[in-house]
């Protein structure tokens, strides 16, 4: 919520992004202040995992959680976390937090000659955040080739997001409506809040939302015995929180007990789900700008959150796990 906020968050990060690129661009000229250097190789493969990111301290444990996921499948690896949002990392560095961003990474990458260099996106849809990690970091230093993508032979493997396939979208509709079977089975509402882009060329990107919403509700439906599963975002303007009112007013008389459970639908529990979804009432807000919780109160829903992110799934985080093996295994193709 709280658009005036969102607006001009948008426009630092889009400032900041700029500056970020000249940044790195005199930081290929001056290598040694690449802070990544001081990472000694210890093995032929680097292995980055790449998220949006926060400066929350229940989504570090997250991550955590994710590297030692991923460092127990890859154990000769070196492997290391980096967000795509220059804005959480520069205020990290405020805090004087090192955090170091993708394109650096992948500098100390080609300068320490690794054999094998693979990058995983914690992303969930192909949108914004995947294409500035593939198109401006990644491809800035190598020849990147994706799962799909078969022509000519790769330096780098880069896997899918989560919401990719058709495939994709159906395993994560199991796993995330068998998490609230109790909820459905009883008729209750269940709604996610997802990111999403504003903007109309990552339309494709933002339909996985709208395909995940469907596949919810046959599942939910034909094993529950309900469908009441909806997802909403903060920025895809066909399923912002407009668009949950407006199909939670047409069920509202069929949901029991008018209850409705709200989960974020992001890798971690952050800014968002704190404030966006879960947030009390801030004095001054107008009410449109409240928090998705707070509003649905106000219309007489009776709300329960989960503060429970994407990457907290084991199942969720062996997606990523398919998803990165493939392109291996692709790349790996003459």
């Amino acid at each position: 919520m709280k658009k005036y906020y969102n607006l001009m968050l948008t426009l630092v990060a889009l400032a900041m992004t700029a500056m970020a690129f000249t940044a790195c661009d005199e930081e290929v000229k001056a290598p040694t202040q690449n802070p990544a250097d001081a990472f000694p190789k210890k093995h032929d493969t680097a292995l980055l995992l790449v998220t949006f990111g926060s400066t929350y301290d229940v989504p570090q444990q997250t991550f955590e959680k994710q590297k030692a996921f991923f460092q127990k499948q890859f154990p000769n690896t070196d492997l290391y976390l980096s967000y795509t949002s220059r804005i959480i990392i520069n205020r990290m560095q405020a805090q004087g937090k090192e955090f170091i961003p993708p394109a650096m990474w992948m500098q100390s990458f080609l300068k320490k000659n690794y054999k094998n260099v693979y990058v995983q996106s914690f992303h969930v849809i192909p949108g914004e955040e995947f294409t500035l990690l593939r198109d401006a970091y990644v491809k800035k230093e190598y020849n990147v080739k994706l799962v799909d993508d078969r022509k000519g032979r790769n330096d780098a493997v880069l896997g899918h997001p989560l919401l990719y396939s058709k495939e994709d979208i159906q395993k994560v509709a199991k796993i995330l409506v068998d998490d609230h079977k109790e909820h459905i089975q009883k008729g209750e509402a269940v709604a996610f809040m997802g990111h999403g882009n504003p903007e109309e060329n990552y339309e494709y990107a933002n339909q996985k939302y709208k395909m995940l919403e469907q596949e919810m509700q046959k599942y939910a439906k034909e094993n529950y015995g309900h469908g009441y599963v909806y997802v909403a975002t903060v920025d895809y303007p066909a399923m912002l929180f407009d668009y949950l009112v407006g199909e939670l007013k047409m069920v509202e008389d069929k949901v029991a007990n008018k209850k409705i459970h709200l989960q974020p639908l992001m890798t971690i529990v952050g800014d968002h789900a704190n404030n966006d979804m879960a947030g009390d009432y801030e004095k001054g807000e107008a009410d449109e700008d409240q928090s998705w919780k707070w509003q649905l109160e106000k219309k007489g829903w009776k709300v329960e959150t989960h503060m429970k992110g994407l990457g907290d799934y084991k199942e969720i985080n062996n997606i990523y796990l398919e998803h990165l093996k493939a392109a291996i295994a692709d790349g790996n193709k003459e």
